[in-house]
């Protein structure tokens, strides 16, 4: 009996103990995405889960502060969480997923599918939350870029923790310049860069229209679906908060769709580039040769891709990768 109640009350305090989450966002407190993590934490509270936050400007820092303890939890971009796990952080493969209504499905499945939940799961670390951040799109100093044959030669700043990102570079024969979300705007607006990628609501924030100029522009074409995904240490939270939180993160799905496309929507008319329509299948024939290399090399998970895959073809049947017998991914 004493030992029943010894385990009650260890239970107990898990459940009453306010719980710490680093939120990356690059408008700190003031952001929308740290506005959404304030929705969530009255919502955990109301679970009788309380949940703290802690902003950062600074998504590294936030990472390595979970990784010491200091948080319970991060909400960081999936490319910066891919040593957690790489089935979630694989959402945000290159070429993925396309459209946003695909993403909703995707995201949804994660958070109301029991059959999955497992693995969402690698050892104390568990992905209790995805909310999405926008297509990421690749910003140019000159618009006539729009081919796979002009990106050769010219320089990109690359994200040098994606292991998907460099290999796509050297795919294209480009030159890889080392840089992160704090660094992208910087060398990009100040031309150190040729080329930068990015989703529409870092427009603002990074300042990517001082590169554009009047020479430069947005090609128009998802390269991914950039997401910031929620990661805790199980442990330290009651059993099944996971669950609750991926389904509460979902909920918001529609909120943070908004946010990207009011973004989309305040980049001028004439800083996108339209793709001539014979090179949409030249990059989509590219971004399934590098999913599927880096598949083969551990950098994505397979069973994610399946899924992804799937999800593409039931939207839109008459893809050339849909008649693929057997499919490659």
């Amino acid at each position: 009996m004493a030992a029943l109640v010894a385990l009650f009350l260890a239970v107990s305090a898990i459940a009453q103990t306010p719980r710490k989450i680093c939120v990356y966002d690059p408008a700190g407190k003031a952001g929308d995405y740290h506005r959404l993590a304030e929705e969530f934490t009255l919502e955990a509270a109301s679970w009788g889960s309380p949940v703290t936050l802690a902003a950062y400007t600074d998504e590294e820092t936030a990472r390595r502060d979970y990784d010491a303890g200091a948080c319970d939890g991060v909400i960081a971009t999936g490319v910066r969480l891919q040593a957690y796990n790489r089935f979630p952080t694989t959402l945000e493969s290159i070429g993925g997923m396309p459209d946003y209504d695909g993403l909703r499905t995707m995201i949804g499945a994660l958070a109301t599918n029991a059959a999955i939940a497992p693995k969402l799961v690698s050892g104390d670390h568990e992905t209790a939350g995805v909310l999405p951040v926008g297509a990421v799109y690749l910003f140019v100093r000159d618009r006539n870029i729009d081919t796979v044959a002009e990106l050769s030669g010219k320089r990109i700043a690359t994200m040098d923790y994606d292991k998907a990102s460099q290999f796509m570079v050297k795919r294209v024969n480009a030159v890889m310049v080392p840089a992160d979300l704090s660094s992208i705007g910087p060398k990009f607006n100040n031309g150190a860069v040729d080329a930068a990628y990015i989703s529409a609501p870092g427009y603002k924030p990074f300042e990517m229209w001082r590169g554009i100029g009047s020479t430069g522009g947005i090609v128009r074409l998802p390269l991914a679906q950039a997401t910031l995904q929620l990661v805790i240490r199980k442990s330290k939270f009651p059993e099944g908060f996971g669950a609750k939180a991926r389904t509460s993160f979902a909920a918001r799905y529609d909120k943070a769709i908004a946010i990207i496309k009011k973004a989309e929507a305040e980049i001028p008319a004439a800083s996108w580039i339209d793709l001539p329509h014979a090179n949409t299948p030249v990059f989509d024939a590219m971004f399934a040769d590098v999913r599927v290399a880096l598949r083969d090399q551990g950098a994505y998970d397979a069973a994610m891709l399946k899924a992804l895959k799937a999800t593409r073809c039931k939207r839109a049947p008459t893809r050339p990768e849909c008649a693929e017998s057997p499919s490659r991914e």
